[in-house]
């Protein structure tokens, strides 16, 4: 079995367009006290948060035909393509197109949080990944996303790779680390800065040797009633 461990002594900051919100955001420094967060044009009061459904959360909102575009050039188009349900329990169907394909993630959101339940690959018409199980909480609801929080899920899931096949379970466990100070809208406010480590294993292949055992390290910065403005990971 090979590994591969990607560490994080320097890290390429990434700038989130948004096309919904209008937004970008570039880490600059950080603190561990909580403070409130600062305010700034486009930026909900804390607790002033309308959700429309159980999906839309102040910190991760989801509302149907949002997008967002990701990448240098924004060539990665992340868009919530369908809502099901109310403000308490609901389901939601995110949909990213990039160079590589169609990703399909569907997630599962109540009082108890969000939870990634599905995550489908498309080339083409063709489906090359199919979720074969789930575990473990995505995300965490808004009142315990607060510095020290920390959790962890799993995903398994089954891929086509042109003539074989490959099983592998991605973990990934997050802590809420503190605050850091990103620029929105050319104004400084305070994030939240989620620390998660990233494990994917793969578990079995058509070709056993072909399996790997690796690591991403990222830092996601999150700000109230906007989402996630920008993340650092290793290279």
């Amino acid at each position: 079995m090979k590994t591969k461990y990607l560490l994080l002594p320097t890290a390429a900051i990434i700038i989130l367009v948004v096309a919904t919100f209008g937004c970008s955001a570039q880490p600059q420094g950080s603190t561990e006290t909580p403070t409130t967060v600062t305010a700034a044009a486009g930026i909900p009061a804390a607790g002033s948060y309308q959700p429309e459904s159980a999906c839309d959360h102040p910190y991760y909102p989801r509302r149907a035909g949002t997008k967002k575009q990701t990448g240098s050039n924004g060539s990665i188009i992340t868009e919530t393509t369908a809502i099901s349900g109310d403000v308490t329990n609901a389901t939601a169907t995110v949909t990213t197109t990039s160079s590589d394909g169609v990703d399909v993630k569907i997630y599962r959101c109540s009082s108890d949080g969000i939870f990634l339940t599905e995550w489908k690959s498309y080339n083409g018409d063709k489906q090359i990944m199919s979720t074969l199980s789930y575990s473990g909480l995505f995300f965490p609801p808004a009142e315990q996303f607060r510095i020290g929080e920390k959790w962890e899920y799993s995903i398994v899931t089954h891929k086509e790779l042109g003539g074989g096949w490959i099983e592998s379970e991605t973990k990934r466990s997050c802590t809420v680390a503190g605050l850091s100070s990103v620029q929105y809208r050319s104004k400084n406010v305070d994030a939240l800065r989620v620390n998660c480590v990233n494990e994917v294993k793969d578990l079995k292949a058509s070709d056993e040797t072909a399996l790997q055992d690796y690591f991403d390290l990222y830092i996601f910065y999150y700000v109230y009633g906007v989402g996630m403005v920008g993340y650092q990971f290793s290279q």
